[in-house]
């Protein structure tokens, strides 16, 4: 009686097991397609010094960029984990990698190059 009682138990448990690891595995792919595809997720790459980046900064100061959108800003000349994502992002966008400067600005599935592409992206957020 009791093998007959353990045997389905213990088929239960593998099967409860294997959707569990499917069902935690779909979330983390669904998680990591949204930070891709998220374009609440804009990050603008910078560097200190460098004067079409001061051309964008100017542009997000004077218009109050910030309270209207979320941007998570990145230097990369000192800081090389911000420089490493940076060409991530880049390569996502098929982007030679050993050339690319800033300012570059990230959207969560495109790239923009240069103040004036910056600028026009940001134009066209804020005024939604």
């Amino acid at each position: 009686m009791k093998k007959k009682t353990i045997i389905p138990m213990v088929l239960f448990v593998i099967v409860l097991i294997f959707s569990i690891i499917i069902l935690v595995k779909n979330e983390s792919q669904k998680i990591n397609n949204s930070l891709v595809n998220d374009s609440s997720n804009i990050v603008l790459f910078y560097g200190e010094g460098c004067p079409h980046c001061l051309i964008v900064e100017d542009y997000i100061n004077k218009n109050n960029v910030l309270d209207k959108i979320a941007i998570t800003q990145k230097e990369v000349y000192s800081n090389d984990l911000n420089a490493r994502e940076l060409k991530e992002k880049a390569g996502f966008c098929k982007l030679a990698t050993n050339s690319i400067g800033v300012p570059f600005l990230w959207d969560g599935s495109n790239c923009y190059i240069g103040d004036v592409e910056i600028i026009n992206f940001l134009k066209s957020k804020i005024s939604q």
